[in-house]
């Protein structure tokens, strides 16, 4: 009878623990929440279908500019709801935040002691929490891979592994190098029935990518078209890569060395399982590398940081090992100054200091933002000037907002979501421009547009790819006579245009498609 009373105790102590450190966690998320300027390129798509444009950037072109359908898709329905954008998606990344830790807590951890190591790492993480709102696809792609993982770790039907990949894959289709080994453990013998089942399973994404092909012309994002065809050399690349890894193993060590722990584990354990997500991790890491990380700290991080996670709560480990790894999280993230645990509720206090942009172009994304778009700074509801307050607008999207004036303009963002479905705004990095993205930045060996590309000592900064944009590009957009100075770029211009423009079922739309996914 003691015992079963003690045992009843501990359970209610470990309960208790749980909801504690779950409740920490939301608090943590909501305390930090913002929304990035990236979020609002998405955003203004979100407007325009509910108008009735389509899924439109600029409503007079079929222009995929963004990456994440199925978060798409949640803020649209989410927004036809609640009637505005900002508090949605702050609601929306912190409810699917808490649907990712009660599966990784119900679900995937071995014990109460597992699950509370791998909390108190999410709440020590800074990418982690940072990118729990921000209005990106991360909290959604959170809860896509701890689904796939599960899926595996179970031994769910070939079925349930290809819904959840799927998902993963609407939601960043770059997370398929994270689950490929995951995907082969799943399916065991790769019989033809078991295969057929786990095709159909991905019957989301095979939908998606058919519709993008006929409605954009592309199966692939245009973002990614403009960050990807720069002309960098490779080399350089990966250099940048490496520089994003130090980058956050300096803004914020426990991210990476939770992954770094979580792969080890994964190794030891010798299971099929755990080579899978070691295997995962490794290539999800090499592609970061390849494609030169991203210009927000962490962003790219928080998705291993999730796996490697799943693994520290499911695989064999000792418990004092779980006692001391989860004492030394929360040490290390109350010695890092920018770590969820120290920042405070008026994070940037309205000043962009250099260090929140470091020399090789990374940035404490959320730092840099918060003063305009922080949920607890109290300079985000003030009135403009200076018009980077997001609850009242943007000063050039306002005065734009009511012209159909054919307008280049920089950060797309807030700004074009403030300027609302009339001007045609051209993006010199191409990002929500089909002609533009499809233009190296490197050309004859040099960098276009050294005014606007060169960052301090370097040639360019990763992700803000700015393009030389042709005056007889915008003269075309203009609807003035237009004569390209070479009859690549004529060629470009008018395939873009039949593709972006053109009748859907169109047979020359079709040819065009074919010579641009060459």
């Amino acid at each position: 009878m003691t015992g079963a009373v003690a045992h009843s105790r501990n359970a209610r102590l470990d309960r208790a623990l749980l909801a504690a450190l779950l409740a920490t966690l939301v608090l943590l998320v909501i305390k930090c929440a913002w929304v990035c300027d990236d979020a609002y390129i998405s955003f203004r798509v979100v407007e325009n279908a509910l108008a009735g444009y389509g899924l439109r950037w600029n409503i007079d072109e079929r222009v995929q500019a963004y990456t994440h359908p199925a978060w798409l898709g949640l803020m649209l329905a989410a927004r036809a709801i609640s009637g505005e954008v900002y508090l949605t998606s702050i609601a929306l990344g912190a409810a699917t935040t808490l649907a990712a830790a009660v599966l990784l807590v119900g679900r995937a951890a071995r014990d109460a002691y597992a699950a509370a190591f791998a909390l108190c790492i999410w709440c020590g993480s800074k990418a982690f929490i940072d990118f729990s709102t921000s209005g990106l696809e991360n909290p959604l792609l959170h809860v896509a891979l701890l689904g796939a993982l599960l899926a595996v770790a179970e031994e769910r039907p070939p079925l349930v592994i290809g819904l959840w990949t799927s998902v993963a894959a609407l939601t960043r289709l770059d997370s398929l190098a994270l689950l490929a080994p995951l995907v082969l453990v799943g399916l065991g013998e790769l019989q033809p029935r078991r295969l057929a089942t786990f095709a159909l399973g991905l019957a989301p994404l095979a939908a998606w990518e058919l519709f993008s092909l006929v409605y954009y012309g592309a199966l692939t994002p245009n973002t990614a078209i403009a960050k990807l065809n720069t002309g960098l050399h490779g080399f350089e690349l990966a250099a940048q890569g490496l520089r994003y890894l130090a980058d956050s193993l300096s803004r914020d060590p426990l991210t990476l060395a939770a992954i770094a722990a979580g792969a080890a584990l994964s190794v030891a354990s010798r299971a099929r399982l755990g080579y899978a997500i070691a295997l995962g991790l490794a290539l999800h890491l090499a592609y970061v590398v390849k494609i030169g990380g991203d210009f927000m700290s962490g962003r790219f991080l928080t998705a291993p940081l999730c796996i490697a996670t799943f693994a520290l709560a499911h695989l064999p480990c000792p418990p004092r090992a779980l006692g001391l790894g989860a004492f030394a999280a929360l040490l290390l993230a109350a010695a890092t100054p920018s770590s969820p645990l120290r920042a405070p509720l008026d994070y940037a206090q309205n000043k962009l200091p250099p260090a929140h942009i470091g020399p090789d172009g990374i940035a404490d994304e959320r730092a840099y933002w918060y003063s305009a778009a922080g949920l607890f700074a109290p300079t985000r509801a003030m009135e403009a000037p200076p018009y980077r307050h997001i609850s009242r607008g943007h000063g050039l999207g306002l005065k734009l907002r009511d012209t159909t004036v054919v307008q280049p303009i920089e950060g797309i963002g807030y700004l074009g979501y403030w300027a609302g479905p009339k001007p045609h705004l051209i993006d010199p990095m191409g990002l929500s421009d089909g002609f533009l993205a499809r233009l190296p930045i490197v050309v004859d060996g040099r960098v276009v547009r050294p005014d606007k590309n060169r960052f301090g000592e370097r040639e360019w900064r990763v992700g803000h790819y700015y393009r030389d944009v042709p005056p007889a590009y915008l003269a075309a957009l203009r609807g003035e006579a237009a004569q390209f100075e070479n009859a690549e770029l004529e060629s470009l211009h008018a395939d873009v245009q039949q593709i972006t423009r053109g009748a859907l079922f169109d047979s020359e739309r079709w040819a065009a498609i074919a010579r641009r996914m060459r």
